[in-house]
């Protein structure tokens, strides 16, 4: 399927709970949680190295690192071992601040085992405590992710006819009416 960036809003009411499965918790960013936060991107495959994307860290939470403390959760088994990361961030949205779903990730050895929708509902619920809407970018080769989004109840966003013809293979693949 083409690649094409889509976007979604959530209005942050009625936030579903979904308990972890046993065996990993959610935790919050810590001092020197960045080569984590590396590790884990680079092993889904964001960057092509931890090197690249520490210098991503830098540039978009360093200067924040104060917010990054409260916003930044990390899933980890009991033993220790951090496989997911998920951000309730904030960026700008049709000309207004609102809260942000940004880089949810799972390494793929933890990925299918029921863990993205408790990580993303924490976030959810973080960012309800800092805004009253929140938006996300994804894009249409990211199927499961954006099903989970719908029924988490994320809505579909529009901008061009670029995102509303992603909008009909994410209709086509999944077999649902979206729009």
């Amino acid at each position: 399927m083409e690649k094409i960036p889509l976007y979604m809003t959530h209005n942050l009411k009625n936030i579903d709970f979904f308990p972890l499965t046993d065996g990993y918790k959610l935790r919050f960013f810590e001092e020197g949680d960045q080569k984590n936060w590396a590790d884990i991107v680079t092993k889904t495959n964001e960057f092509a190295s931890e090197e690249k994307a520490l210098q991503r860290f830098s540039q978009e939470f360093q200067p924040f690192l104060e917010d990054v403390k409260h916003r930044m959760i990390f899933l980890e088994t009991v033993n220790g071992e951090v496989i997911g990361t998920c951000t309730a961030w904030y960026g700008s949205w049709k000309g207004k601040e609102i809260g942000r779903l940004h880089w949810v990730e799972i390494i793929p050895e933890h990925q299918g085992k029921k863990l993205a929708k408790p990580l993303v509902t924490a976030a959810l619920n973080c960012l309800h405590e800092f805004h009253d809407q929140a938006f996300l970018k994804t894009q249409t080769t990211s199927l499961p992710a954006v099903r989970m989004y719908i029924q988490l109840g994320f809505i579909p966003e529009i901008l061009n006819s670029n995102e509303e013809r992603g909008w009909r293979l994410i209709e086509e693949r999944l077999e649902w009416s979206i729009l």
